[in-house]
């Protein structure tokens, strides 16, 4: 069985990277919205603000290898004087639904990696900051739109963003992520 499937995965790619005619190498820069339930239980929800950075190799026209950093922040949250940054750096792979000649490419992604949270006191209260690290993770998807062989707009990219930070209950946090930005394309194979 293992080896079969790696034979379909063979298969799959050399097709698709006999096939590529598209610019192989991508770099996007996206504003970034996190809606986060940070408390276990009911929802204690705030925003946070930010965006990211990614770089994304095309090994064929419907899909790539995907690297993300982004950052977004919230300051006095639930009207406290606790600010929050999460930090994440993220991978994985990106598949797309291409079609001959069409300008909106939807395409949908899995990406693992770690978060980084820094926090504590709004630095007008002058207290310590914390920090800590954990696995963070985002299934969704998006839409871009082809402006020109090298330019592409990504009109909107929703994620369900799950971090597991210690709250003393489940340590598991839903997120909603959601982006918009631009991509450059370049280099060809």
């Amino acid at each position: 069985m293992r080896s079969l499937l790696s034979l379909l995965l063979l298969s799959i790619a050399s097709v698709n990277l006999m096939a590529q005619t598209q610019p192989s190498n991508e770099i996007a820069l996206d504003y970034t919205y996190v809606h986060t339930n940070a408390p276990p239980g009911g929802c204690g929800c705030f925003s946070m603000n930010g965006g990211s950075g990614s770089y994304a190799y095309h090994l064929g026209p419907q899909f790539a290898a995907v690297i993300e950093v982004g950052a977004v922040h919230a300051s006095k949250i639930d009207a406290s004087a606790l600010d929050l940054t999460l930090t994440s750096y993220l991978a994985g792979p990106r598949f797309f639904y291409r079609r001959p000649h069409a300008r909106f490419v939807p395409y949908g992604q899995i990406l693992l990696g770690a978060v980084r949270a820094t926090g504590g006191l709004a630095p007008a209260n002058s207290g310590g900051a914390s920090s800590s690290t954990v696995f963070g993770s985002t299934l969704g998807g998006g839409v871009e739109f082809n402006i020109s062989r090298t330019i592409t707009l990504r009109v909107a990219q929703v994620d369900y963003f799950v971090t597991t930070f210690d709250n003393k209950v489940d340590d598991h946090q839903n997120n909603l992520r959601i982006s918009t930005g631009a991509a450059y394309h370049f280099g060809k194979r």
